[in-house]
């Protein structure tokens, strides 16, 4: 019988040592240092980047920038716009097949940052952006046709929603500037672009272009100025 009523006086003080412990232990969240009296460190920087991709299986280039704020050192949110095109080449000198096209857009959203180690010379960060953008299909060059004086140009635009997720390899050159190396993949819900041409015979001719054409991966390098 002792034994019986003993046990419930145990569970009690068991329930309230485990109250208590949970009361003293501080709760941590993202954005809190591990000193509750001490407030949120806060930063920012601003950087642009220059990157190569492969967008409907042509080279591209691609330019874009970001302001951002940071949390702890630890923590990046902000904004971020990219601009691309895949007609590097060109060669005037020539006549150029009218079914040539290129592919011209950009986009931009929201993007958040966590970073590791941001305390170290060499670090890596994972920029994660989701946001909207636009594209068009674009004759590679204004021709003339042979039974024709003017030239002809035709294009088509659609608009698409982006995610994209990279990791940067980031290096500390002095406290306000960094210079990171990053790849990126850019994935779409999918394009919707027919590029039309009249062909020397001046019949229009149809091109469906692939629904997956900006899907691809991004290398870039980024140069980033702020507080850290």
């Amino acid at each position: 019988m002792k034994t019986i009523k003993i046990i419930p006086l145990v569970l009690a003080m068991l329930v309230v040592f485990s109250i208590n412990a949970q009361e003293g232990e501080e709760m941590k969240t993202l954005f809190a240092k591990s000193d509750s009296s001490k407030k949120i460190s806060s930063g920012g920087y601003g950087s642009f980047s220059v990157g190569y991709s492969q967008i409907d299986g042509k080279d591209a280039i691609q330019l874009g920038g970001r302001a951002a704020w940071i949390a702890n050192h630890r923590f990046a949110l902000g904004l971020a716009g990219y601009g691309f095109f895949n007609s590097i080449q060109k060669n005037y000198d020539v006549y150029e097949d009218p079914s040539n096209y290129f592919l011209t857009g950009g986009y931009g959203g929201l993007f958040f940052e966590p970073i590791i180690m941001p305390n170290k010379p060499v670090h890596v960060s994972f920029p994660i952006l989701l946001g909207v953008g636009g594209v068009s299909a674009i004759q590679s060059q204004n021709w003339t046709s042979s039974y024709h004086d003017s030239n002809v140009t035709y294009y088509d635009t659609d608009a698409f929603v982006v995610f994209e997720p990279g990791v940067d390899i980031e290096f500390n050159i002095v406290k306000f500037f960094r210079v990171a190396l990053g790849a990126s993949y850019r994935l779409t819900n999918g394009v919707n672009l027919r590029y039309k041409y009249l062909d020397d015979n001046y019949d229009e001719q149809t091109i469906t272009i692939d629904k997956n054409a900006l899907n691809s991966f991004t290398f870039n390098i980024g140069f980033k100025f702020g507080w850290f």
